[in-house]
């Protein structure tokens, strides 16, 4: 226990830790490593100066062992590493010159079996740690997500949301990329929803959310990045578990899923599999109030009304499954390959009943309408890695290539029936094939100039591929088919980058600057019939993406941070396919071929003040975007609503989160997250009569909005644990409308058995019934209030089981103290 409360000693100290400028100070370094050979990170060193016997710095060891403690006096120490699981090691050093270096022999840790018994009974990862660059969710331990796919343990992330659809935004904006272990693994927008809905949340060991990427990596999603890092530790030997659930939501629809994964490591290879099959049935409903009037006069003059209300149900499976291998070829030399994929199929039956009112003769039309569908949506992705680690400061050459492939497929059918009124009954039958491919290949080298700068460059070149044809047949009385609708889209898309970045650190201040230039060129191909030609929009420009951090670390543990970015979200997939989606007859969807990308720049300033159980992070931030793209909607003079996409405006966003870590108790941690950020949009135009002057959708509009998230855990005798969710999030302004604000409570429990090899838990996602969705939109001649309402609480149990020939050898990630303050960039950013 002593070892213990060392360790949490020592990396508190090592915030307090003020470095000078190194080029007049003293060195002392060194490597720690295990018996089997492998290197230790994150293991503590204290240096104590001998005479006094009081703690003179510190430091922690990076991923490949090595640590370096600078500006040391002259004079005789006592150097001591420790780490949790092993015995601590204790040696003397001198130093005699205040500009010499002192190298101290190559330190061996063995395990401390005792001291690992102890780990299991009181050790519990914190929740969130936060780094320059970003911040660091570990969601292994999130109870509420036990039996969660990864888009629902996504809607317990702060700053992060999810829609009805599954879309993702972050801080109250879409423009968001979301990547797998660092890179895109062939997610994109027309595949994302399903793939993140097959994911498994047990496979997934913490979420980063970057708010402004370095020049390092690809600039798209102008709100910045999500990275999901999946389970790999390093362990000698082998382990794994396996794992068993099921859900039921109160509308009594059941659910289920399975998985296992396996580990096996050594000096010479280390091979990783996750396998994971989920069985889906949910409802819905939705319903949809619109009113529509003389342009110009404010609802004062009604013309009509349509309500629909809609029922829907899903049914489903998928499997998602990944594996993996990194070769050690030699001490420098690491070659490594990756496979992911998931596959499944989904039914679906939505039934909807309108009711439209001609509001002066008050003459009403019922009628139904149904679509059922069933479809696959099949995806892989494969990666090649090479490693070559050139020294021991971390210079190194990373090269990849990847490729990949999505199919999204299904037929829809649709009926409509007439129960009063003159409009017209029919059948369609409609054929959907859609096919994306995608394949990426980089290079990234890395040189290390001593231990406080850093020079890094690269080369990036990605291709797209999308194609989706579609056909859509009426049903005729005597049983034939009549087409009705075709529609081929074929986009391409070429990106060639460069970057190069430099960091350096002196004395409590460090600074990185990067630039990133791109060349995309673009191909839309489209056509309404398969005998005409395609009608192409080419589009190609050069872009320029700089970045600029900026860091201080004063005395009394606090930091101060800065930083720059410029990003771009480029248009894709539906956003440009012309194709008109019907399944409603009143509110018809369509994409625009001639979007241009949206360019944001933003600002980030951030505070980290840390205490022995407490930790506070301020974060100010301003985005200034133009040609902003959102949806824009309109309605005709037969009632019916379209939807597409524009470059609509400029929007500047302003805002502050305030994060709080708190140990309340020994046996109650609460992590709370506030959000506010106040939003303008521009004046908002488009050629709806599609005369070639733009019309005046609605007027600049702001608004201030704010939501809270709070975590709390609690750690309870016989190894019971349990963990409560909750939040709230306020209207906020969209495009031509609001949203309605929202709140929601999830709750988790678990209990340990046989030594923590077998695991039951509960949890209880929606706890109120209250995770829904409403918007109220606007234009010249109509207003909507629309609201979805999705399965309903959901109660899960969850089965899991460990097993494996290790213990205590686990690679963690620097997050065995709950109160952990980083500022250390790693793989997702630039470190020292």
């Amino acid at each position: 226990m002593n070892k213990i409360i060392r360790f949490y000693t020592l990396t508190c100290l090592l915030a307090l830790t003020s470095i000078s400028n190194y080029t007049i100070a003293a060195i002392v370094k060194g490597h720690i490593s295990d018996k089997q050979g492998e290197n230790l990170e994150f293991v503590s060193i204290s240096l104590t100066q001998k005479n006094n016997k009081s703690i003179f710095s510190g430091s922690i060891t990076d991923s490949i062992g090595n640590y370096v403690i600078t500006n040391v006096a002259p004079g005789e120490y006592i150097l001591e590493a420790s780490f949790i699981g092993y015995q601590s090691y204790v040696t003397n050093i001198k130093v005699t010159d205040k500009n010499s270096t002192v190298s101290v022999k190559e330190i061996v840790l063995k395990e401390d079996a005792k001291l690992l018994d102890q780990v299991e009974v009181v050790g519990q990862a914190s929740q969130m740690r936060f780094d320059i660059d970003k911040k660091v969710f570990n969601v292994d331990q999130n109870l509420a997500a036990s039996g969660a796919s990864a888009s629902e343990m996504l809607q317990n992330i702060p700053s992060v949301e999810v829609d009805n659809d599954g879309n993702v935004s972050l801080r109250n904006s879409s423009s968001v990329e979301v990547w797998i272990n660092g890179k895109p693994s062939g997610l994109t927008e027309d595949n994302r929803a399903q793939i993140l809905e097959q994911m498994p949340a047990g496979s997934i060991e913490s979420v980063e959310v970057i708010t402004n990427p370095s020049a390092k990596f690809n600039p798209e999603g102008t709100a910045g990045i999500i990275n999901l890092v999946l389970k790999k530790d390093r362990k000698a030997g082998y382990y794994g578990s396996v794992s068993l659930g099921g859900n039921i939501n109160i509308y009594g629809k059941p659910e289920g899923n399975v998985g296992a994964n396996f580990n096996y490591n050594s000096s010479k290879v280390d091979f990783y599999a996750n396998i994971g099959f989920r069985l889906m049935n949910s409802t819905s409903r939705s319903l949809t109030d619109r009113y529509s009037f003389t342009p110009g006069t404010n609802m004062l003059d009604t013309i009509s009304f349509l309500n629909n209300t809609t029922k829907g149900s899903r049914f489903g499976g998928g499997l998602f499954a990944r594996m993996g291998a990194d070769f050690h070829l030699d001490k420098k030399n690491t070659l490594s390959i990756s496979f992911m994929g998931h596959g499944g199929m989904n039914k679906s039956l939505n039934s909807t009943d309108y009711t439209q009112i001609a509001w002066a003769a008050l003459d009403s039309t019922i009628y139904n309408r149904s679509n059922s569908q069933k479809g696959m949506h099949p995806s892989y992705h494969v990666g090649l890695d090479y490693l070559y680690e050139i020294d021991s400061k971390g210079s190194e050459i990373r090269a990849g290539v990847s490729y990949g492939g999505h199919k999204r497929s299904g037929d829809y059918y649709y009926t409509q029936t007439v129960q009063k009124g003159d409009i017209a009954e029919y059948n369609q039958i409609q054929r959907l094939d859609g096919r994306n491919h995608n394949a990426e290949a980089k290079v990234d080298y890395t040189q290390k100039f001593g231990t406080n700068m850093k020079l890094e460059a690269g080369l990036y070149g990605k291709w797209d591929n999308r194609k989706s044809p579609s056909r859509t047949w009426n049903e005729m009385p005597d049983g034939s088919q009549e087409l009705e609708q075709y529609n081929d889209f074929n986009y391409n898309e070429w990106i060639g980058a460069f970057y190069a970045t430099y960091g350096a650190k002196f004395g409590g201040f460090s600074m990185s600057a990067g630039l990133r230039t791109e060349y995309t060129n673009t191909k839309v191909a489209t056509r309404d019939n398969e005998t005409d030609d395609y009608t192409y929009t080419n589009r190609h420009y050069w872009e320029v993406y700089p970045t600029v951090f900026l860091s201080y670390a004063f005395k009394n543990n606090h930091e101060l941070q800065a930083n720059y970015t410029r990003r771009i979200n480029r248009p894709r997939g539906r956003q440009l396919n012309s194709f008109r989606n019907t399944s409603d007859s009143t509110n018809i969807e369509f994409g625009n071929p001639l979007l241009d990308p949206e360019i944001s720049s933003a600002v980030e300033i951030n505070y980290i003040k840390s205490w022995e159980e407490h930790v506070l992070s301020a974060s100010l931030y301003y985005r200034f975007s133009d040609n902003v793209i959102e949806r824009v909607r309109y309605l005709d003079d037969d009632n019916v609503m379209y939807t597409t996409f524009e470059n609509i405006s400029k929007r500047q966003s302003l805002g502050i989160e305030l994060v709080s870590k708190n140990k309340l108790c020994k046996w109650i941690n609460l992590t709370t997250t506030v959000n506010g950020y106040y939003s303008k949009m521009n004046d908002v135009y488009y050629d709806t009569d599609l005369d070639g002057t733009p019309d005046l959708l609605y007027e600049a509009q702001d608004n201030f909005s704010w939501d809270i998230r709070l975590m709390a855990n609690f750690i309870m005798p016989k190894n019971f644990s349990a963990q409560l969710t909750g939040g709230y999030r306020s209207p906020q302004v969209v495009a031509q409308g609001t949203s309605r604000g929202s709140y929601s409570i999830d709750l988790g429990v678990r209990k340990s058995f046989l030594n923590k090899k077998l695991n039951l838990a509960l949890s209880v996602r929606d706890v109120l019934n209250s995770r829904r969705w409403a918007n109220t939109t606007y234009g010249d001649n109509f207003w909507q209030y629309s609201e979805f309402i999705p399965r309903g609480t959901t109660f899960s149990l969850t089965l899991t089981y460990n097993f494996g020939n290790t213990q205590g050898k686990r690679k963690t990630n620097g997050n065995q103290n709950n109160m952990n303050m980083s500022s250390d960039y790693d793989e997702m950013g630039d470190s020292f």
